[in-house]
């Protein structure tokens, strides 16, 4: 089978292949944008509340630390919020309480233990600790935070809940940490639930939150998760991992699925974490001051869920979402409590990854069997439609399901596939046009090659008019040679080829286009099919190409001096013809015109004057005097033709004789001697230069020939040199 064809068939398996580029995740990068498409989809159609602001956020805010005091606040502060808000469902922390009060009863006697007056004082003022404690146990539904880490702070949890435990060991898929920061231990036992404040593992962007985390082998729920549970008087969590009764795992271990709490069943991924969809606006928030200040009755917080928090930039609480830059923490943390609360979850099941890759897989083969049978701009069509396609459906199932599907991963996968199947399409293409060049080459022009790869509208009938150059070359006494050779014909074809060879490169080196060969002859022409403004100059100088490469063939084979090889070159420009002439079925690029019949007179005419080159008046119009030297030699009718015309032939450092510059003057001097019959003045010039000057000896003795004719004969009266000529 031809390479390039398998070649092709091989884009095929490619396309599959890109297709599981996403399960690979290079540099996190599909990971990094399907998160952006998330985060485009949510500030599109961000979520609308179902809870009807049963969740509160009161805030540590720059006016309450200034009306206050710095934070931390006395704990009898915190106790008189705690109390100001005893009717509330629930009262979550997102702070942790880990030291005694600096400000309390206890922490003054360490301080001024050398008092003793005051220190008698103090033991009558109830400790802020021990206020805020009781506080917290009159209120109830109180929940403080805590921080999962890596130092071993408290190895043992207190745990305030039940845990069922359903499949595969949560613990395997949760976040890990050593140990966990608490609150003194009179506030833990004083809370009805503690829980996480951790974010997880999140990059820079808060986008889903762990429902629980493993420090040192026990389940820490986190605030949100304990907060609801403790709003609604739950007492128990359930999880459900995979390999569960009724999760199909067929025995993989695939994590978490979700978590139920009461009656709310919460979809989880498989490390236990929940996509967050943010609300499209804030959540209630109420300065704490204000609710100390008694501007917020006790009644106002009946049934709440109220969670304190701080949006002061000095307490280094700021996060980032999808939706905004730089908010609060606590904002997260309601964000997620209301979204469970309302019911209402993004989900991502292990399925719609399956999905992904099936989608960029069908699209990615779409697209390269398009490029395939309609080309770049086919696949192109597919490629956007199909991604449109893809796009809109992703943000149809986001907003009406809930559902998160990446359209990036397809469109990356389709994109990949479509450069890299246009690249080697276009590549392949272009090694087929290689071969069509290397065939064709050997039979035409490479210049005509190269425009017939590039452009089937040259493969078409017809011709336009332009002014070139053209050479004709035909190697003498070509029947002799023939001749030499009648015994051994193989011989000769070799030594044609090899001569042909060396010519027709020096003709290509030149930029000219070869015609065709006619036995020993060669037609080449300049200024077609690319245009050339320098085709006079470039005719020329590949026939001085021409005959140096001769001579080195003649020392390369050896020949004697009565075997030399020579050429004959005729140059001719004008107007004529040139295209693509023949037939419907068959046709040849070639020119037509006169000038071309004229260049082949020419060539036959160079072994009479014994010139190598001999061009027409056209070829040597605007050549520097300087590199060439220029001879006219005669006005003739070439065979076939009435109208004479000048013929000229041309050197490049003609003897390199200073002297020579008035040989140039006395020869057009003769030739106009010549012209007017003043035969013996013409015969005084041969005579001077017939042997003297060796590139003219055979001219000169022609003319020589001509003149002893010529002077017997009785000429007419308008006779002006032309010389009509009987052969080609």
């Amino acid at each position: 089978m031809d390479i390039l064809k398998i070649g092709k068939y091989l884009l095929i398996p490619f396309a599959v292949l890109i297709s599981f580029v996403p399960v690979l995740d290079p540099f996190n990068a599909f990971s990094n944008l399907r998160n952006n498409s998330f985060d485009i989809f949510q500030n599109i159609s961000p979520r609308k509340s179902l809870a009807s602001d049963s969740v509160i956020i009161l805030d540590i805010n720059e006016d309450s630390i200034n009306a206050i005091g710095q934070w931390p606040w006395p704990r009898s502060t915190l106790a008189e919020l705690v109390d100001k808000t005893r009717l509330s469902a629930v009262l979550g922390f997102d702070v942790v309480f880990a030291e005694n009060d600096r400000t309390g009863s206890k922490e003054l006697k360490k301080l001024y233990k050398k008092n003793e007056l005051l220190l008698s004082a103090l033991d009558k003022v109830p400790n802020n600790d021990d206020i805020f404690a009781d506080s917290i146990r009159n209120h109830g539904t109180v929940v403080l935070g805590a921080i999962p880490s890596n130092k071993e702070i408290n190895k043992s949890f207190n745990l305030k809940f039940g845990l069922i435990e359903q499949g595969d060991n949560p613990r395997n898929f949760l976040p890990s940490y050593k140990g966990i920061q608490t609150n003194l231990l009179s506030l833990d036992n004083a809370a009805k639930g503690i829980g996480s404040m951790s974010i997880g593992t999140n990059d820079s962007i808060i986008r889903k939150l762990p429902l629980f985390e493993n420090a040192n082998d026990s389940l820490v729920p986190s605030l949100p998760l304990e907060i609801l549970r403790v709003a609604i008087g739950a007492t128990t969590f359930q999880i459900k991992s995979s390999n569960a009764s009724g999760e199909n795992a067929f025995g993989e271990k695939t994590g978490i699925n979700h978590v139920k709490l009461g009656s709310l069943i919460i979809p989880t991924n498989q490390d236990g974490s929940v996509w967050i969809h943010y609300l499209n606006q804030p959540i209630k928030t109420i300065p704490i001051i204000d609710i100390l200040d008694a501007k917020y009755s006790e009644e106002f917080f009946d049934g709440k869920i109220l969670i304190v928090g701080t949006s002061a930039p000095g307490l280094f609480d700021l996060r980032s979402t999808p939706l905004e830059n730089n908010i609060p923490g606590v904002s997260i943390i309601a964000n997620l409590t209301d979204q469970i609360l309302s019911g209402q979850f993004l989900k991502r099941p292990d399925w719609i990854f399956g999905l992904e890759i099936v989608t960029g897989l069908v699209l990615s083969l779409l697209i390269t069997f398009s490029i395939q049978f309609s080309g770049p701009i086919g696949g192109l069509i597919l490629f956007l439609f199909g991604n449109c396609l893809s796009f809109a459906g992703s943000f149809y199932v986001f907003n009406n399901l809930n559902y998160l599907i990446d359209p990036i991963s397809p469109f990356l996968i389709c994109l990949i596939a479509y450069l890299v199947v246009t690249f080697f399409n276009f590549f392949f293409t272009e090694l087929e046009r290689s071969k069509v060049r290397n065939a064709f080459s050997q039979y035409m022009s490479p210049v005509m090659v190269e425009k017939l790869a590039k452009s089937s509208e040259s493969l078409k009938l017809g011709g336009e008019r332009k002014e070139m150059t053209f050479l004709f070359s035909d190697i003498r006494g070509f029947t002799s040679i023939s001749e030499k050779y009648k015994e051994d014909p193989e011989a000769l074809t070799d030594l044609i080829n090899n001569l042909l060879t060396v010519l027709s490169n020096e003709i290509l080196n030149n930029e000219g286009t070869i015609d065709k060969y006619m036995g020993d002859c060669i037609m080449a022409f300049w200024n077609a099919p690319a245009d050339d403004p320098n085709h006079r100059v470039k005719a020329i100088d590949a026939a001085f190409a021409m005959s140096e490469a001769l001579e080195k063939l003649n020392k390369d084979l050896n020949r004697s001096d009565e075997d030399l090889l020579s050429v004959g070159i005729g140059i001719n420009t004008g107007e004529c013809i040139v295209g693509n002439m023949g037939s419907n079925k068959r046709f040849d690029y070639t020119v037509l015109g006169d000038s071309v019949n004229l260049a082949s007179r020419l060539e036959g005419q160079s072994g009479n004057y014994g010139m190598q080159i001999i061009l027409g008046k056209e070829s040597i119009k605007n050549l520097d005097k300087h590199s060439y030297r220029i001879f006219e030699l005669d006005m003739i009718a070439v065979k076939g033709k009435i109208e004479p015309v000048s013929i000229f032939t041309v050197f490049k450092n003609f003897n390199n004789q200073d002297a020579n510059y008035n040989f140039s003057s006395e020869h057009t001097e003769f030739l106009k001697n010549y012209r007017s019959q003043n035969w013996a003045k013409a015969k005084e010039h041969i005579e001077k230069y017939r042997f003297s000057i060796p590139e003219f000896t055979l001219y000169y003795s022609l003319f020589l020939e001509r003149i002893d004719d010529l002077s017997n004969q009785k000429l007419p009266e308008d006779w002006s040199g032309v010389f009509i000529a009987k052969t080609k």
